[in-house]
C-alpha cells in the first residue's frame, strides 16, 4: 500500500455533473505541490450506495468518498470519526451538516444541492415567478414544463411548501391533508398538458438543450454544464409559486468521507493535506467563480456579489437563503419513503 496515493470514489449525476472535472484539477495541483497521488473511480448512484453499503466485498477500498450529506447515514462504509480541527473552516451549521447520531462522518466543501427553475429565454421573455406564468407560454408545441416523477427528491419542494419543514424535532411529522395536497397539484399540472414527466438527468437535460422544454425543475450543480452549452439564453430563477406560496425545498452540504476508518491509518497525513486543500481560500473561491458551485468558506460567502456578478447565480442564491436545511437523523428515509408513495399514487391514477 502506497501511504501517498489515495483511491477516491465519486458520483456521477450523468453529462451534467462537470464536478469531478475541477476536482482531478485540485487533485493535480496537490500531487505538484505535495507529492500526494490519486486514483479515481466514477460510477452512477445507484452501484455507488450499493458498494458503499457492502463495502467489505472490496477488495481495495476507496480512502475518499464524495458524497452529498445524506449518505453519512450508510453504516456500511463505517465511516472515519472526523476531527474538530476541520470546524475552523465553515460556519457551525454546515459543519454540523454532516454528523449522523452525534458523531462527525465527513468535511462538507460545498452548499446549495438544491431544485431551481431553468427557463429557456426564447420562450420566456422574463423569469416565470408562478406555475400560472409557466403554464400560460406560448411555446408552439414545445413542452411547457418538464419534472422528473420518478424520484422522490423533486417532491419534496412541494411537500416542504404546503407543510412547513416536516423534520422538527427529529420526527417525520405531516399535517394530515399535505400527501392530498400535493398528489392534486401534480394531477393538475398533469391534467393541463403542460408537465412533461422525463428523467431529470438524462432525457430531460439533452431535450432542454435542443429546445423541446421551455422550463424545468432541476439541480443547481448543473449551472455550469448548461450555461456552457446554452450561454445568455438560459434563465435560473426561483422555484415558482404555487397557490399564492413561494416554494421552499431543500438545501445540504456536499462533502468527503473517509470509509472504513482511513482517515486515522497509514495515510492520515495525505488525507489531511488533501481535506486542507479542498477548504482552502483559493479553491473555495474558484468554486464560485469558475464552477458556479455555492463553497463553504464563509469570506466567501459575505463577499459573494462581489466574487459572484453572475445574476442566475444570484437567483440560486436566493433560493437556496429560503430553503430549509436537510437534516441527518433517520426520520428522513421517512420523508423519502413518504415523497415515492405520492408518486406512486400519481402514475396509478
Amino acid at each position: 500500500m502506497n501511504k501517498d496515493e489515495l483511491l477516491i470514489w465519486h458520483e456521477m449525476d450523468g453529462a451534467g455533473d462537470k464536478s469531478i472535472v475541477f476536482i482531478e484539477e485540485i487533485c493535480r495541483e496537490i500531487t505538484q505541490s505535495y507529492g500526494v497521488k490519486f486514483r479515481f473511480e466514477c460510477m452512477n448512484i445507484t452501484p455507488y450506495i450499493d458498494r458503499l453499503n457492502h463495502l467489505e466485498r472490496e477488495v481495495e477500498k476507496p480512502d475518499i468518498i464524495f458524497i452529498p450529506q445524506d449518505l453519512v447515514s450508510l453504516e456500511g462504509a463505517k465511516l472515519s470519526e472526523v476531527p474538530e480541527v476541520y470546524k475552523q473552516y465553515m460556519s457551525p451549521k454546515l459543519w454540523n451538516s454532516m454528523k449522523y447520531k452525534g458523531v462527525q462522518r465527513g468535511v462538507p466543501y460545498l452548499q446549495g444541492n438544491h431544485a431551481v427553475i431553468y427557463y429557456n429565454k426564447n420562450y420566456h421573455e422574463d423569469p416565470p415567478t408562478c406555475f400560472d406564468e409557466i403554464m400560460a407560454c406560448h411555446s408552439g408545441g414545445v413542452h411547457k414544463f418538464a419534472m422528473d416523477l420518478k424520484v422522490a427528491y423533486w417532491v419534496v419542494p412541494f411537500l416542504y411548501t404546503a407543510n412547513g419543514d416536516p423534520l422538527l424535532n427529529n420526527q417525520f411529522q405531516l399535517q394530515k391533508d399535505v400527501p392530498q395536497t400535493v398528489v392534486r397539484q401534480l394531477r393538475r399540472l398533469q391534467e393541463r398538458n403542460s408537465l412533461y414527466d422525463c428523467e431529470a438527468i438524462s432525457t430531460m437535460l439533452e431535450e432542454f438543450l435542443a429546445g423541446k422544454i421551455a422550463a424545468m425543475i432541476n439541480g443547481e450543480w448543473l449551472y455550469e454544464y448548461l450555461l456552457e452549452h446554452m450561454g445568455e439564453d438560459l434563465g435560473v430563477w426561483e422555484l415558482p409559486r404555487l397557490d399564492g406560496q413561494d416554494m421552499r425545498g431543500v438545501s445540504s452540504s456536499v462533502g468527503v468521507a473517509f470509509p472504513w476508518n482511513s482517515l486515522w491509518g497509514e495515510k492520515q497525513e495525505a488525507l489531511d493535506i488533501f481535506i486542507r486543500y479542498m477548504l482552502s481560500e483559493d479553491v473555495q473561491r474558484r468554486w464560485l467563480e469558475e464552477h458556479r458551485r455555492f463553497p463553504v468558506n464563509p469570506y466567501v460567502l459575505e463577499h459573494f456579489d462581489r466574487f459572484c456578478r453572475d445574476t442566475n447565480m444570484q437567483n440560486s442564491c436566493r433560493q437556496m437563503q429560503k430553503n430549509y436545511f436537510l437534516k441527518n437523523e433517520d426520520c428522513v428515509k421517512v420523508l423519502w419513503k413518504t415523497c415515492d408513495r405520492m408518486l406512486e399514487t400519481i402514475r396509478h391514477s
